[in-house]
């Protein structure tokens, strides 16, 4: 009884303890596989013929994993201000990666409408020699409140935009819209 004590008193100790916010590493791996299948950043392509390279990779990913709230790994956030959904549920994460932009200046746009998580994000830029710079950081706090955060970038023509987030809370969930434009 008293060894189930100490066991249960250093458990709640250890998940006491916040998780460290994701880092711009978590869509490294599909940030590279879309560098790879476009080679160097080229301003004089057409959005256009771009943006039907991009559909033939995302068709050959959503046929994989359907891009849903279920994929394992990285989804993909079309620029384009759709909302896609999901629900982040206790210590785990979710992980969102864009095209190579063709503007200078993109709005991420998240929106926490339910849930009671302690969540990070951490918004990455990775150009196409693979240098990773963190834009932006921000908590949504505990409780149930709703909130809207959005997050202006700038200077990211020809870079890929990886949006990292993590619920920090054991036991609740993070239920969320995200849109990018």
């Amino acid at each position: 009884m008293k060894k189930s004590i100490i066991i249960l008193g250093v458990f709640l100790v250890l998940v006491s303890f916040p998780s460290l916010a994701q880092n711009c590493n978590q869509g490294k791996n599909l940030a590279k596989k879309t560098w790879e299948s476009w080679g160097t950043w080229n301003p004089k392509l057409q959005e256009g013929t771009f943006n039907k390279e991009v559909q033939k990779l995302k068709n050959s990913w959503n046929s994989l994993v359907s891009n849903t709230g279920f994929t394992i790994g990285p989804r993909f956030l079309e620029v384009v201000g759709i909302y896609q959904n999901g629900t982040i549920r206790g210590q785990t994460s979710s992980t969102f990666v864009t095209p190579p932009s063709f503007n200078d200046k993109m709005i991420i746009d998240i929106y926490k409408y339910a849930g009671r998580a302690q969540t990070s994000v951490v918004i990455c830029a990775m150009d196409s020699d693979g240098v990773l710079t963190q834009l932006e950081s921000f908590t949504f706090s505990n409780g149930k409140s709703r909130k809207r955060k959005k997050f202006t970038l700038n200077n990211i023509k020809g870079k890929i935009i990886i949006v990292a987030m993590k619920n920090l809370s054991v036991g609740y969930r993070f239920s969320y819209k995200i849109r990018a434009w």
